[in-house]
């Protein structure tokens, strides 16, 4: 389907490890992938067919949940089982196998990737069959925040349960008990990480009081308890981290406001002079286009994937243009993923003209 709307001949892909390239050529409603030819009309037309069918229920832009399994299933998927249950056209007899073979070879080459468009404030949902309704999608990112963090506290108390459940038999298997100093530092250490749990209010992690004093009776116990806190905290580590770089670059942007991320209120924006909460769509454009994209970017883009983001400047002041790379350069060193990026600002590549590529100067322009 991509490479039905590009402009070109074709396009072959070479690889190291591969001699064989891969070509794709257009021509018309023709697509040609090494030889094997795929009308693209055809194969759309019977993918909307299959959309249409009653068990399946489309929750998202691309996404739809099969009704008669509740599996959710994408559009890649959908086309993926068309194309191993039936021949794409009977006339030149392409079996699915060899049309997944190459499928999968050119997914190789390019890699996971994720679009995010120039369009972010607005989204389209459908109900039913044909309803469609426009949201704005800011005011789903509470309820998107508060799904997150109750996802992973549901996956803290089942770690919790299972060494609770345990905890007897680990602390008679216990040899040697800590020291006064480890005793020491475990506490500052936990200290430490209970302060970001409550920052966020997405835990019920006990801590031990100021008044629990080191005796060397209860030195067994202690290493038991302070390994336990560490694998449970480890449960929340990675969704921490997102959170503290999230909230980090927002605030760091925001005048005289501040966010702030909680389980019971997901996200909630207050006056930095005098508390008040203020609603998410009483931002303005541009503060709605970072909270958006950054969310995006942190919390909805898997690591090791390949990044696609177009126009990113949208409504944004120029002071936040500058900082764009740089940020965006953060989180892609925490992510692992590759990006490329698409704009018409130089404010945007700032100081970062060593990795552009200007495609007016590539055709001449």
């Amino acid at each position: 389907m991509f490479f039905s709307r590009l402009n070109y001949e074709k396009i072959s892909f070479f690889s190291n490890v591969d001699d064989k390239p891969i070509s794709i050529e257009k021509k018309g409603q023709e697509i040609i992938i090494n030889g094997f030819e795929i009308n693209v009309n055809d194969l759309q037309g019977e993918i909307i067919k299959r959309f249409r069918r009653p068990y399946y229920y489309r929750i998202d832009e691309s996404k739809w949940i099969d009704r008669r399994t509740d599996e959710i299933i994408s559009k890649d998927e959908i086309i993926q089982s068309y194309i191993q249950n039936s021949y794409i056209d009977e006339e030149i007899e392409i079996q699915s196998t060899e049309f997944l073979k190459l499928r999968e070879k050119v997914k190789n080459y390019s890699g996971e990737t994720k679009f995010i468009r120039e369009q972010r404030l607005l989204r389209e949902r459908v109900h039913g069959r044909n309803e469609k309704q426009t949201v704005n999608v800011i005011d789903e990112l509470p309820d998107q925040f508060k799904k997150k963090i109750n996802m992973v506290s549901n996956i803290y108390s089942s770690e919790a349960n299972k060494l609770d459940s345990s905890y007897p038999n680990r602390l008679f298997e216990t040899k040697k008990g800590i020291t006064k100093e480890e005793y020491t530092k475990y506490l500052k250490y936990m200290n430490e990480k209970f302060e970001k749990l409550n920052k966020y209010n997405i835990s019920d992690i006990k801590i031990l009081g100021k008044q629990v004093k080191f005796l060397e009776e209860h030195s067994k116990a202690l290493k038991v308890y302070f390994s336990d806190f560490e694998k449970k905290y480890k449960v929340f580590e990675e969704l921490i981290e997102q959170l503290d770089l999230f909230t980090d670059i927002i605030n760091s942007r925001l005048k005289f406001k501040d966010i702030r991320i909680s389980r019971d209120e997901g996200i909630v924006v207050y006056r930095s002079n005098t508390d008040e909460q203020l609603r998410l769509d009483q931002l303005s454009s541009g503060e709605k286009q970072e909270i958006i994209l950054f969310y995006e970017l942190i919390f909805e883009s898997d690591k090791n994937i390949h990044l696609l983001i177009d126009e990113p400047e949208i409504s944004l002041h120029i002071e936040w243009q500058l900082r764009f790379m740089d940020d965006l350069l953060r989180i892609a060193e925490k992510k692992k993923f590759k990006v490329t990026v698409a704009t018409h600002s130089p404010q945007i590549i700032n100081n970062h003209w060593d990795i552009q590529i200007d495609l007016g100067e590539m055709y001449g322009n």
